[in-house]
């Protein structure tokens, strides 16, 4: 029987063949993307390819004894098994799986890691990225997302200075790299400009994710720990990896799943050239000092796993136990949070919150994993403790807060003090122009501390004297206090001052341009 040179549907051979190539092209000029989606479904979801081998099979089966049923059921099996039942079974298997392992390898901690005395979490993701985009003077360059670096013997938040328009991704470089200090309420910016060859933001082959999947093709890549960084004159771009073991179930349905485990950091100097670095490689190389690189995404998956300690059925049906990651504020903080601890070395640690499913009575576990080892700890607490999301309440309920008609309380982050845990929380414009105060809410009490500038900050970590900011209504009932804010011409915060209005005064503010020698006054 001869084949037609045409189909139904008009198309020709050719056309085909065209359409082939096409795709073809575009898979190769789109491979990270590519192989982000055929490793995690034919690697990371085992069962995809187990029962389409057992559906070919069945197929084949069906062609030799040219029985239509068995094509049919050929069918039926990959849609059903391999497609919908399949992938959500695997995914019950890895998570009991991994609780397992969690409960066997985490840590029942007496107090949780101190925070660092001397790189303290400050400054706002949303605030640093206020100030990293003020300072740019690049046209035809933008600001990659952020991440936190260890620079300078300190804490920063890292951009890459990337291409912003086609032609210039397409034929220029990433120009370097721009860090914000994250340690102070001040706006403190370094530009490191440096020619990546192949850098985040160029396009094609030229880029600095197309380079890494050709030289790891069998890992699942972390896109979103990459992160710029300096070291011992060394300028380099990193992110982390992700593989997966295999291991197969028999009940209640014979398949095969997968558990994913830290893979590796892959680090590319500016000149293009790519190391692959082992966990354990990555952690005694003296570039990475004081990174992180353990994936995030890790991190949530051995967490969110512990939903399964009791059980599939526990988990969807009778809830004992069950925890859930505690909710943070809409914008800001994303779990994990990331924060600089004490130790020998430059620390960080990833903090996740739990509650119990359903409670909504706040926190009752706290879970800790080193930035580097992936080492798990956990924290229980008899009493539950105040989460972030009412932390962040507390403080805009607070007089001098409550008063900012145009602030915010956000991006609360946890700061260990002694056997204390308080939600650090930064009180900041609506135009992330700066921070107006920073507050540190102890889960336990309740009580607020609420402080100005960057010094009282350290001061409060270290138990020095520091001043809070009163409520000043002891002595001045029926008063008004009225916050100005003073910010300079870019629209960033030089300074604050609360002043108190008798009751049945106003106010007059007088405003010297010192510049153009005169003033304008006014009134309300």
């Amino acid at each position: 029987m001869s084949v037609p040179d045409t189909f139904d549907s008009d198309l020709t051979r050719a056309q085909l063949g065209l359409a082939a190539v096409v795709a073809l092209v575009g898979a190769v000029l789109t491979l990270p993307a590519v192989q982000s989606v055929l490793y995690g479904a034919l690697v990371g979801t085992p069962s995809i390819l187990q029962w389409g081998i057992v559906s070919a099979v069945i197929a084949a089966v069906g062609v030799v004894r040219e029985r239509q049923e068995l094509l049919l059921l050929g069918v039926v099996v990959f849609v059903v098994l391999g497609v919908f039942v399949g992938p959500v079974v695997g995914g019950v298997y890895a998570h009991t799986d991994m609780a397992t392992q969690v409960q066997q390898d985490a840590t029942r901690l007496d107090t949780l890691p101190n925070t660092s005395t001397e790189n303290v979490r400050v400054l706002p993701r949303s605030v640093s990225d206020n100030y990293a985009q003020s300072s740019m003077q690049y046209p035809q360059y933008r600001l990659t997302g952020s991440d936190i670096a260890y620079h300078n013997g300190s804490y920063a938040w890292s951009h890459g200075l990337a291409p912003d328009n086609f032609m210039v991704a397409w034929f220029g470089t990433q120009r370097g790299a721009l860090y914000v200090d994250m340690t102070t309420t001040q706006k403190r910016v370094q530009v490191e400009e440096r020619t990546f060859t192949h850098g985040r933001g160029q396009l094609f082959f030229d880029s600095y994710q197309y380079q890494q999947v050709l030289h790891s093709p069998l890992k699942r890549h972390n896109w979103e720990t990459t992160f710029n960084a300096r070291a011992n004159g060394t300028s380099y771009i990193a992110h982390s990896t992700t593989v997966y073991d295999w291991k197969f179930r028999l009940a209640p349905i014979p398949q095969l799943y997968a558990t994913p485990r830290h893979g590796s950091v892959e680090l590319m100097r500016s000149d293009g050239s790519i190391e692959s670095l082992s966990p354990e490689a990555a952690r005694s190389s003296p570039l990475l000092r004081g990174q992180n690189f353990y994936p995030y995404e890790l991190t949530m998956f051995k967490v969110e796993s512990m939903q399964y300690v009791n059980g599939a059925l526990n988990k969807w049906f009778w809830k004992e136990d069950v925890l859930a990651i505690a909710d943070l504020p809409e914008a800001g903080n994303r779990w994990p949070i990331v924060v600089p601890t004490d130790g020998d070395d430059p620390e960080l640690t990833y903090f996740v919150a739990t509650e119990p499913t359903g409670s909504g009575n706040g926190v009752y576990e706290v879970w800790t994993i080193d930035g580097q080892t992936g080492a798990i700890g956990v924290q229980g607490y008899d009493e539950s403790q105040i989460g972030p999301q009412k932390a962040v309440d507390f403080v805009e309920r607070r007089p001098q807060v409550n008063r900012l008609s145009n602030a915010d309380a956000i991006a609360p982050v946890p700061v260990v003090k002694g056997e204390t845990l308080y939600w650090h929380v930064k009180v900041v414009p609506r135009s992330r122009s700066g921070v107006v105060y920073t507050a540190f809410v102890n889960a336990e009490s309740g009580d607020v501390t609420l402080v100005e500038g960057t010094e009282p900050i350290y001061a409060f970590l270290t138990q020095s004297e520091f001043e809070n900011v009163q409520d000043e209504t002891d002595d001045r009932a029926g008063g008004t206090t009225v916050t100005v804010v003073v910010t300079n011409a870019d629209g960033e915060i030089v300074g604050t001052r609360n002043v108190t209005v008798p009751e049945g005064g106003g106010v007059s503010i007088n405003v010297r341009d010192r510049t153009a020698n005169n003033s304008t006054a006014q009134a309300s």
